[in-house]
């Protein structure tokens, strides 16, 4: 019987050593005890970072960007000083480009915090406004370009653990993140009337707005890449067993 020991041995040793082949190189493991634990998950994000703007196919990972949102319905001021507007369409660049200013790591309490800077986010969509401020009116549709820029943001990962065929995988219920406001411009395309007045006043008041627009994009974006992200660590830990991508 000793031929058949040997076989099962040899055949347990390749189980597990193609179980580990299955890690690409690209994804970094970690140490859970190791005392540069914060610095060996960057070290893995960063790794991963070329890869996630286009996708990873092999592990289901759908590109990071350009990120569709939702609808924005702007709706602000008194009939006398009224901006209505629809912007649709709407697709952003940029969030490859997110910096890891810090990490917080607490294994026991399975959570994640972490702490970026978005450099430059761009985005562009369709509009179709109707102003009415003051004597100033205006109608008209066109498609709209804009950007943030040096915007914080706070992720918030918890993460709690399934059990698949005996192993236990990471899950995250929901990536919460909070943009913490930065700078930013809105351009609309397409303003057409004979009057250049109008326009110049129309591109004036748009100017001095641009919070009102921010107050109703912000939640949609961050909806959008907190959906986004989820979705992207999720189907990269729900391809390994956690005790593989954080070794004992």
């Amino acid at each position: 019987m000793s031929w058949y020991r040997e076989f099962l041995l040899i055949l347990s040793s390749w189980i597990f050593l193609s179980c580990h082949a299955q890690i690409p190189s690209y994804i970094h493991l970690c140490h859970r005890n190791d005392p540069k634990l914060k610095e060996c998950i960057i070290d893995s994000i960063e790794t991963l970072r070329p890869k996630l703007k286009e996708g990873i196919p092999e592990i289901n990972v759908p590109p990071i960007e350009p990120l569709p949102l939702e609808e924005i319905k702007l709706r602000s001021g008194p009939n006398s000083a009224q901006i209505n507007a629809n912007f649709t369409n709407v697709q952003v660049w940029g969030i490859s480009k997110l910096v890891i200013q810090d990490i917080q790591v607490n294994l026991p309490k399975q959570v994640f915090l972490v702490h970026l800077l978005l450099p430059k986010l761009y985005f562009t969509g369709d509009y179709d406004i109707n102003l009415n401020v003051l004597i100033l009116k205006y109608a008209g549709q066109g498609t709209f370009s804009g950007n943030f820029s040096n915007y914080i943001i706070d992720l918030t990962l918890k993460y709690d653990l399934k059990n698949k065929n005996g192993k236990e995988y990471m899950n995250f219920p929901k990536v919460k993140l909070k943009f913490t406001q930065g700078k930013s411009k809105l351009f609309l395309d397409g303003l057409h009337n004979d009057d250049t007045q109008l326009i110049k006043g129309l591109s004036q008041v748009l100017d001095e707005n641009t919070d009102i627009f921010l107050k109703e994009v912000l939640p949609v974006l961050e909806k959008g890449i907190s959906e986004r992200l989820t979705k992207i660590a999720n189907n990269i830990v729900s391809s390994f067993p956690y005790d593989e991508l954080f070794l004992l």
